[in-house]
């Protein structure tokens, strides 16, 4: 089927634009527009080369965000190693592109992401097709099952269990965790509008049923009553529901210290809670999660994309919203300070007050109050 465009601009009162495929089919071409640019094959593969390393984003909520506060904590969640940007499709849909293989694996497979307790998809991208076309509808998360016995943990058959919960991407079948437990761990692709499976089974012809549990190793924000991601038992429905309705809870999620050590925000192990249930710890630069254990000095702000007032910082992220932005090193501030300096000006933000002699003050006096003026200009730099 054909993608649809929307219309850019323009009243809300007027009608969408039509499809452009259904369009054509009445349509008759004047020469100019069948007059196509051609573009060399060489061209075209350098293109296609520029555009690797991208991924269409989005987050599983239906609720309204700041494009500026998802950029900051995907920006310490993510933690980069070399220059990235993100730029805006149409409300909570965004292209990512990364510049080396590092950092691709690590926003593609060392999930789960998650912002404000709801988890962040993300699906790779061949720069060509209309993003909004790109089905969102997975996040990666690390699964726990426990009490398979020894006999049975082989991979054919856990990888069968496993597709009950999700795509399985890997199997470990010897899995140990911090506590001393040992468990099968799978890696896999969870989909966001199924419920979340809690237990599998197995059964030897000629044998009884086998029930192993299912843990997860951090998750957003699901549902008690229906375990579907998303919201919570009160935004369920009407949100009227009795104990036994719910089917679903935290019990559900494997305890930190056995979490595996890629997970996002595994080296921060305090619990944090904020009503519904999301995975311990919330994740690194989710909302009311652990976040990064890196310190920011006070005051730094986690963007490098240059702001309102043209000021820039020290992060690898650049924004880009169809015009590029430029990106403000380190270095570059150095030498705007050594250049201030040399022509005699004080930098912005830092007033520093000449003392002055007093002859009606003792000289003692006089190095208390340089002394003063010195920590009055430190205290306004800082």
């Amino acid at each position: 089927m054909a993608a649809k465009f929307p219309r850019e601009g323009g009243s809300s009162g007027q009608k969408p634009t039509p499809d452009l495929q259904e369009l054509l089919k009445n349509l008759v071409l004047k020469d100019e527009e069948l007059d196509d640019v051609i573009l060399p094959r060489e061209e075209f593969v350098n293109l296609r080369e520029s555009a690797r390393w991208m991924a269409v984003v989005k987050v599983h909520t239906t609720k309204h965000f700041g494009n500026q506060p998802f950029f900051q904590k995907m920006d310490v969640a993510w933690g980069f190693a070399r220059k990235w940007s993100i730029r805006p499709v149409e409300e909570n849909l965004f292209i990512l592109q990364v510049s080396c293989l590092g950092d691709w694996n690590r926003a593609m497979l060392e999930g789960p992401w998650i912002f404000r307790q709801q988890g962040v998809m993300l699906e790779p991208y061949d720069g060509i097709a209309d993003p909004k076309s790109v089905i969102l509808n997975r996040i990666h998360a690390w699964v726990q099952v426990r009490g398979i016995p020894p006999l049975f943990r082989k991979d054919g058959i856990v990888r069968e269990m496993a597709a009950r919960i999700g795509e399985v991407l890997s199997v470990d079948l010897y899995a140990l965790g911090a506590s001393g437990t040992s468990f099968v761990r799978v890696r896999a692709k969870l989909d966001v509008l199924k419920p979340l499976t809690r237990v599998v089974g197995l059964h030897p012809e000629g044998s009884e049923r086998m029930t192993f549990q299912v843990l997860y190793e951090k998750l957003p924000k699901f549902c008690e009553v229906c375990g579907v991601f998303g919201h919570g038992d009160l935004e369920c429905g009407d949100g009227v529901h009795d104990e036994s309705s719910k089917q679903y809870g935290p019990w559900m999620l494997a305890p930190m210290e056995d979490w595996h050590p890629q997970s996002p925000g595994v080296r921060n192990r305090t619990p944090m809670h904020d009503g519904g249930h999301s995975g311990r710890g919330g994740g690194r630069g989710g909302r009311g999660g652990a976040m990064d254990s890196r310190k920011r000095p006070q005051g730094e702000s986690p963007l490098s994309a240059p702001n309102k007032a043209g000021k820039g910082t020290t992060s690898n992220l650049m924004i880009t919203d169809g015009s590029e932005g430029k990106e403000e090193t380190p270095g570059a501030r150095r030498n705007l300070d050594t250049s201030l300096a040399a022509e005699g000006k004080k930098q912005p933000g830092v007033a520093i007050s000449p003392v002055k002699p007093d002859p009606k003050r003792p000289r003692k006096d006089l190095a208390s109050q340089h002394e003063a003026g010195s920590m009055e200009e430190v205290r306004q730099d800082q």
